[in-house]
Parts: C-alpha cells; sequence; structure tokens
C-alpha cells in the first residue's frame, strides 16, 4: 500500500498527513498546503520540534523557489477557475500579532495581574502569556487574552500611547478582536471553563463602556455555560486537583458575585444560587494570594447575606423587623476590613457593604415602622444613613483615588446610591441634632468631590450642583 506524500507543512513539522488538497492539518492550523518540497529518501524518525516560525518561513521560500500557487479550498457552491493570487502566509508567532504586537497584548495582562487580579481572581496570567507564544496557540486561547486585555482597559480608563488614537483605542480594538477570533471556532460548543470567561470579560469591558444590554446578555451567556458545565454543583469537583478545584470555584463564585451586583443595580433576574463551597486555601500558596482568596470570600458573604431579600427570585416585599434587623448585624459583623489586604479589595469589599446596609435600610423604610427617638436598634432608626456614611467615608479615606478607579462604574453607582439617600435624610428627616447635621453635611460634601473626579462622573457634577444648592 503506498502512504499518501505529506505535504510541505505536515513535512516540516513531523505530523501526519492525509496528501489530501488542502490536508485537514493545515485547514485547522492555517498553513498554507502545498507540495513544492522535493520527497527525499526517508531517514530517523527522532523528535525534532520546530517552531512555528521557522515553519512559516521555509513555507514562504519553498513557495518563491517553486512559483507555486498554494493550495485554497473551494466552496461547493463555486467553479474551480484560474488560481488565485499568491497570500502571503503569517510571518512571525500566532495570526494575532497581524492585529497587535505582543508586548502590548504581554503589558496589558501585567496591568490585569498587577491591579484588576484582586479584583477578578480567575487569570493566571503566566500560564496564558505562556499559552500565547506556544507553537500552536488555538483561538480560545487568543480570545480570552484579548477579553481580559480589553475588560483590563475599559475598567481602568487606560489611554492609549498613541496621542492621535481616540482615548481608550486599544482597549476596543482588543474586544473586536476578541469577538472576531470567537467566530473562528465552535465556541458555542466549548466544554472548557475559558468558555466561561470570555464573554465574561466581554461583560466587564461593555459594562464599563455603559452598554448595558449588551453587557447583560454576555453574562447570561457565562452564567449559562457554567450551568451547562455544572460548576454549580458540588459533584462536579470530585476527583480534581487542589489547584483545578480552587480555580473552578473561584469562577463560579466570582460569577455569583458578579450577577448579584448587575441584578441589584439594574433590576435584572439571578439564576446562580449558593450551591458550592467556597475555593479552599492552597497550602503552598503565598501570603498575599491568602489574602486576596480571604478578601474574595469576604465579598461572597456580603453579598450571600441579602439573598432572598435584596436579590432572588424567593424575594418579597414584606419583612419583619427582626429580619431586616438581622440582616443589618449580619452586614456589620465587621466593622474594620484588615489593613493588610490589598487596597483594591479593600475598597471594594468595605463600599460594598456600607452600599448594602443603605440598600437593607431603604426596604426597612418601607417594610416596617422606623424610630426617630434615640435607642434600640439603630439600623431603624431614620437616622441610621448618616452612620452608614460616617463609616463608609472612613473605609474610603484609608485607600488610594486609583483603588477607587479600578472598581469602574459599579463603584460609582454605589457611591451615588449612599450619596443619595444621605442627602434625602437630610432634606427629609428633621431629627437630626446639629452635631449630625454638621457631619452628614462633610461627608456629603466629600462623596460629591469623588464622585466628580470619577472619570468626570457627570452624576458627580450633578450632586455638586444640588448640594451646592442644598447649602444655601
Amino acid at each position: 500500500m503506498t502512504r499518501p506524500r505529506a505535504c510541505d507543512a505536515c513535512s516540516l513539522r513531523k505530523v501526519r498527513c492525509t496528501g489530501q488538497q488542502p490536508c485537514p492539518n493545515c485547514t485547522r492550523t492555517g498553513f498554507q498546503c502545498s507540495y513544492a518540497k522535493q520527497p527525499r529518501k526517508s531517514g530517523p524518525k527522532g523528535p525534532r520540534r520546530s517552531t512555528r516560525t521557522r515553519v512559516c518561513a521555509q513555507l514562504e521560500s519553498l513557495s518563491r523557489e517553486a512559483h507555486i500557487v498554494p493550495v485554497s479550498p473551494i466552496r461547493r457552491s463555486q467553479t474551480p477557475t484560474a488560481s488565485p493570487p499568491l497570500e502571503r502566509p503569517p510571518s512571525s508567532l500566532p495570526n494575532w500579532k497581524g492585529a497587535f504586537a505582543l508586548s502590548d497584548v504581554l503589558s496589558y495582562l501585567e496591568t490585569y495581574k498587577d491591579r484588576m487580579y484582586p479584583v477578578w481572581p480567575v487569570i493566571d496570567v503566566a500560564r496564558l502569556s505562556t499559552a500565547l507564544q506556544a507553537e500552536e496557540t488555538d483561538y480560545e486561547t487568543s480570545a480570552l487574552a484579548f477579553a481580559v486585555c480589553a475588560g483590563t482597559g475599559a475598567q481602568l480608563q487606560l489611554k492609549s500611547s498613541n496621542q492621535h488614537q481616540p482615548f481608550n483605542d486599544m482597549s476596543d480594538r482588543f474586544a473586536t478582536e476578541s469577538e472576531r477570533y470567537r467566530l473562528k471556532y465552535d465556541y458555542r460548543e466549548s466544554s472548557t471553563v475559558e468558555a466561561i470567561l470570555i464573554p465574561l470579560f466581554l461583560h466587564f469591558y461593555y459594562g464599563a463602556r455603559g452598554k448595558r444590554l449588551t453587557a447583560s446578555f454576555l453574562l447570561r451567556e457565562a452564567l449559562s455555560i457554567c450551568q451547562l458545565l455544572g460548576l454549580d454543583k458540588e459533584e462536579t469537583y470530585r476527583g480534581l486537583d487542589n489547584g483545578e478545584e480552587s480555580y473552578r470555584r473561584r469562577i463560579f463564585w466570582l460569577l455569583y458575585v458578579t450577577e448579584r451586583g448587575h441584578a441589584m443595580q439594574h433590576g435584572t433576574p439571578v439564576c446562580l444560587t449558593k450551591s458550592i463551597a467556597l475555593s479552599r486555601q492552597d497550602v503552598s500558596g503565598s501570603q498575599s494570594s491568602s489574602q486576596v482568596l480571604q478578601a474574595f470570600h469576604s465579598l461572597t458573604h456580603l453579598f450571600a447575606s441579602v439573598d432572598g431579600v435584596l436579590v432572588g427570585s424567593e424575594a418579597s416585599s414584606n419583612y419583619s423587623m427582626e429580619i431586616l434587623v438581622r440582616i443589618q448585624h449580619e452586614l456589620r459583623r465587621y466593622e474594620q476590613w484588615p489593613l493588610e489586604w490589598n487596597e483594591v479589595q479593600r475598597s471594594d469589599v468595605s463600599i460594598t457593604q456600607h452600599w448594602l446596609r443603605m440598600l437593607v435600610w431603604q426596604l426597612s423604610l418601607s417594610n416596617v415602622s422606623l424610630s426617630s427617638e434615640p435607642g434600640g436598634d439603630d439600623s431603624m432608626s431614620f437616622t441610621y444613613p448618616a452612620r452608614v456614611s460616617r463609616d463608609a467615608l472612613r473605609d474610603i479615606s484609608a485607600v488610594s483615588f486609583d483603588a477607587l478607579v479600578a472598581h469602574g462604574p459599579g463603584m460609582q453607582a454605589k457611591l451615588c446610591d449612599i450619596t443619595n439617600t444621605l442627602l434625602d435624610v437630610m432634606t427629609c428627616v428633621h431629627c437630626l441634632t446639629p452635631e449630625m447635621f454638621v457631619q452628614a453635611r462633610h461627608v456629603l460634601h466629600v462623596f460629591c468631590c469623588y464622585l466628580a473626579r470619577l472619570n468626570g462622573n457627570r452624576e458627580g457634577l450633578d450632586w455638586s450642583k444640588n448640594f451646592m444648592q442644598f447649602q444655601s
């Protein structure tokens, strides 16, 4: 039986070839399928590993020497005609380098690692960077890298290094390339965890861009894949090694927290429940990674405390004072968070804590009779927002402004809710003592300044205007 002749690309890569024109290997990897190389006598079959760059360079050289036209696949509806013009093969490592310099991608990934990993602790940058530079980088890996870069750039409002490019142009291009690379493979049939992370990071990107509907669709896609892969079931984690188990559990809980925050701000339904345990601490991990995981767990506990009350399919409009007081006590379990935590996470956990306290108080306002007299539980008093705002100012003053910027529009929305409630109380509640009123006015002024600084936020400027009118 005559063995089919291998094409040039398969021969150089030492892989089995079907002899078709083009062969399936070249179709899948994107190489030009040609037969210019003269067959030689077979020799030793040693495992010689060649890089993609060397293969592409030799293919190009062979094509020039033989003046051949590489075979292109012909659709059934087409009739073979004259040979198409010669297309230049990839001249470097994977094709995505044609859209971006490798240094740009790696730079954004390092920015994610340094500033956004505490917020979204699910990407191993070292592993992803290595995969991008491997011999056969797949489309899904490139799509994930671009999505991480897009989400990071948009959330941090990173400016392009080219002053002639529009603001944040790189983030927009990363998002476009990520979605384009998803179309290069059957991503809807992918059964990898990367299939969850790509739409999740695109959700972060579009959320930062203010495209709420697109962000909502992408988040729902990530949630659906999570459930299809069984990440919401404990039995899925049996047999996994500790590192992979912790990695997948963090993905689930990041989705859980993201879905809760999105639902509270935009009124969308939720589908995940507290169905699995939190990710376990890696005993071999560093102290910093341990603190990141500890802070992440604290954030999940805060959102879990209000499940079924502020969000959830079982939520109703009737609550007793005992239930609401219990939730407020649960939210106030920690008065202050550890100072050794990363300040990006500390700002996220603390402001989320005070934001949830304020939302539960608003719920109390419409369900129970609040008190204007001292005594009893202060969370059931009309003046409680003044205390919450004062606590929030204490925590926000202990972190840098960059730590707030890292949380994008979500942080702005939370600060707006806190500021709005405080302004309502100062306007409508007449049981504030003169001392409380002066403190509340100072807090209101500081929060208005923060909102005005956050990316030139329009709402912050409006609050400043309202504050000046209120002063007069």
